[in-house]
């Protein structure tokens, strides 16, 4: 279960920073988070924890205060002054029921509890009068943020001021958000006197009393009104009690609205899960009815009619719609609608263009994924005005309808108010997807193997013979074919690894060089040490042979020696260190499987890819760099590396004498931009738009088998992105790679399409 965070921390936040920035940032707020401002200043809600570490970051952004810490100290202080209830802080009114401090901390995990799950876990270790061990842990597929660190600590620190407290002193000995595997921390605060609370009131009602008394004696009354001190001081002690009594009454009624106040809101949560499980055997009823309904008919036009009335029928949806795809027109083709007023716009025969850019219906076709827009007029999906606008809708939920990984269509279900869909709608719909797939493909396959036998029956005994001679030499060209194609593939696999094989020689062979030249130095300085010692080792020297020796040294420049030795190291370490970086980029090269998708950071493989071909740039081609932030972008590693290798190889080559290779990387929209260009002679005009076919290729003959780019450009399809080719109005050619990037926050709050 994802980590979830209750909407007390929204409920908090939004006047909080309306406050600090103004009415804009609420609006900001609701929008990121892609929920309505009822839905998050209501504390029965929940958001995921991923969502409100998003929001954290754009109300720094909003506040313009960098630090996370600072903010997080400022908003926990605002959060718990903030009064829900008459004068009291968020958790007054449940402190002043618990009655003390300590017993405050002892229900920690209860209060924790409330604001969030499934995020981290809150052990208590140990309580006692004025102490308390607190350890927190992060669940697994979770983390603790600085920010939720700083509130959580702010709101422990802030217990004891419920009862006019001085605030606790926490001691963090370790920090999950910094390192650690908990934060653990020793809680210390002070409790209120009991003694204070009972015997201050009634020793002063006693002393006022016995002053009374005495100033009575003096003023003349004598010794009648000093006798009488004692009963007025019994009345001041009788009144001090009577006032703790009330005290204590007024303290019980607290403790008892408080309870009231829990007991109504456990109903109102058992009243929710009651809700969520009615919706859940409804959407299991309309699993049950809708598999016995499709799987009684092979029509798929049935199948389609009858998924879309249950949909509205049983689960109270406002309209559904069912699409499918025309790759020819490369359209979405509205095909079936259900629900109100499904007469009064027409919907059958509308087209949607099948592009992830102009449509969500189109982006869960392509990208094969649910999309969920709550707020259509608020959010970064695209969605289609004009079909959003004839059926006025405000919300919607699509996912794709795919079979045998073949997406063929998209079912949508829409409402015409904001936040009506959660992740129940989605995962609901995807399963009705399923069914509706499951029974489309077992009609297709039925419907196939009637026109096949049919067929089958009316030609088999003309075609019999033909077929078996025309199958004969089918195999036989598929298998000179499937021959040739892997001797091409190989031949272009031996030609990258000979690129590898040479890069790798070049670099490694300068610092193994280097390495052998200072080891010889080093031998021969030894050696030089070695006869100088030799010579030391008559002890008894005459001043002749002392005179000897001093010159013997001089001669063999023991001193330099010795003076340069510890640079001679360096130099053997530094070139160990660059044939390590050598090795290291050859392992971001190593083989991967196809179907590893990763994130990576383009600019870094750029780099690697440079490294490999430094004996095709020499000292001949100089590189500009001109690097922009584009974030991490999924994909094969080993493919895309494959991109640029064979990409940045052509530049060089195209480059005869001295020249320039420029990359420039930058983001637009979904988008990376990776365009490299190169000072060569541009390539002819005839060829620009048969580059990336299979065996074209410039270079003369010997020189290239043209399967490079033509590999490059398959990847990149792959990959959802783009590859081209132009000729630079300066001279020279240049190659344009886009790959698809993720759409960034906004992707985790909400969907696409209708």
């Amino acid at each position: 279960m994802p980590g979830e965070i209750n909407c007390i921390f929204t409920k908090g936040l939004i006047p909080f920073v309306e406050k600090e920035v103004g009415p804009e940032a609420a609006t900001a707020i609701c929008r990121a988070a892609g929920r309505s401002r009822d839905y998050l200043m209501a504390d029965h809600n929940w958001i995921p924890a991923a969502v409100a570490d998003q929001l954290v970051t754009l109300c720094q952004q909003l506040m313009r205060e960098p630090d996370q810490e600072r903010w997080a100290r400022r908003y926990g202080e605002s959060f718990m002054d903030w009064k829900p209830r008459e004068e009291r802080s968020y958790l007054g009114t449940y402190s002043m029921g618990i009655g003390n401090p300590r017993a405050a901390y002892e229900r920690g995990t209860t209060i924790y509890g409330s604001q969030s799950r499934g995020v981290h876990r809150l052990d208590i270790l140990e309580v006692g009068r004025h102490r308390a061990l607190y350890r927190w842990t992060p669940l697994a597929g979770q983390t603790i943020t600085v920010w939720s660190c700083t509130w959580v600590k702010v709101q422990c620190e802030r217990f004891p001021t419920n009862w006019g407290l001085p605030r606790a002193e926490i001691v963090e000995s370790t920090c999950a958000a910094r390192g650690g595997d908990a934060c653990r921390w020793d809680i210390r605060w002070q409790n209120p006197s009991r003694g204070a609370r009972f015997w201050a009131p009634s020793l002063a009602g006693g002393v006022v009393s016995a002053l009374l008394g005495v100033a009575g004696a003096t003023a003349g009354g004598g010794w009648p009104l000093l006798a009488a001190a004692p009963l007025p001081m019994i009345v001041g002690v009788a009144l001090g009690h009577s006032r703790r009594e009330s005290h204590q009454r007024r303290h019980t009624q607290q403790l008892l609205d408080l309870q009231s106040e829990e007991i109504i809101y456990s109903n109102r949560e058992l009243e929710k899960k009651f809700a969520e499980l009615e919706t859940r055997i409804e959407q299991l009823s309309l699993l049950t009815d809708l598999s016995a309904a499709v799987s009684g008919t092979l029509d798929p036009e049935k199948i389609y009619d009858q998924t879309l009335s249950r949909l509205v029928h049983l689960m109270r949806y406002e309209k559904a719609y069912l699409f499918v795809v025309d790759r020819e027109r490369h359209v979405l083709c509205g095909h079936r609608m259900a629900g109100l007023d499904a007469g009064a716009v027409p919907f059958e025969g509308v087209e949607v263009p099948l592009d992830p850019r102009l449509s969500a219906s189109a982006r869960a076709v392509i990208t094969g994924q649910p999309v969920l827009v709550n707020d259509v007029e608020h959010t970064d999906e695209p969605v289609h005005l004009p079909l959003i606008q004839a059926h006025q809708v405000r919300s919607f939920v699509a996912v794709p309808l795919r079979v045998r990984e073949q997406v063929f269509g998209a079912l949508s279900v829409t409402a015409s108010d904001v936040g009506r869909f959660d992740q129940g709608d989605v995962d609901l719909l995807t399963a009705v997807a399923s069914h509706v797939a499951l029974a489309i493909d077992k009609a297709e396959s039925f419907q196939t193997i009637e026109d096949l036998s049919r067929s089958l029956e009316d030609k088999v005994r003309v075609r019999t013979e033909q077929l078996r001679s025309t199958n004969e030499e089918l195999r036989t060209a598929y298998r000179d074919l499937q021959a040739t194609q892997q001797q091409l593939i190989q031949r272009e696999k031996m030609a990258s690894v000979g690129q590898l094989v040479a890069g790798v020689a070049h670099e490694l062979n300068n610092p193994i060089g280097f390495i052998s030249s200072n080891v010889t130095t080093l031998e021969d300085f030894v050696r030089r040490l070695r006869a100088m010692l030799e010579t030391y080792q008559d002890a008894a020297l005459p001043e002749a042979d002392r005179t000897r020796v001093a010159e013997r040294r001089r001669e063999l420049k023991i001193d330099y020696a010795l003076k340069y030795l510890d640079a001679m190291i360096d130099g053997i370490r530094d070139g160990a260190e660059r044939t390590r970086k050598i090795v290291r980029d050859l392992r971001v090269f190593a083989p991967t499987p196809d179907d590893v998708w990763q994130p990576v950071d383009l600019n870094e493989e750029l780099e690697s890819s440079l490294t490999l071909l430094n004996h095709l740039l020499k000292d001949r081609i100089t590189v500009r760099r001109e690097y922009g932030a584009l974030g991490a972008v999924e994909c094969v590693r080993s493919q895309i590396d494959q991109v640029f290798l064979n990409v940045l190889a052509n530049a060089a080559q195209a480059i005869h004498g001295p020249g320039t290779i420029t990359i420039e990387t930058r983001r637009e929209g979904s988008r990376a931009i990776i365009r490299i260009a190169d000072t060569g002679p541009g390539m002819p005009a005839d060829a620009i738009g048969r580059i990336f076919d299979p065996s074209f290729t410039t270079k003369p003959v010997g020189e290239g088998t043209g399967l490079g780019l033509s590999i490059s450009y398959e990847i990149v399809t792959k990959h959802g992105g783009e590859i081209r080719a132009e000729n630079r109005p300066e001279g020279g050619a240049a190659y344009i790679v886009e790959p698809p990037v993720p759409g960034g926050a906004a992707d985790a709050c909400a969907g696409a399409g209708a």
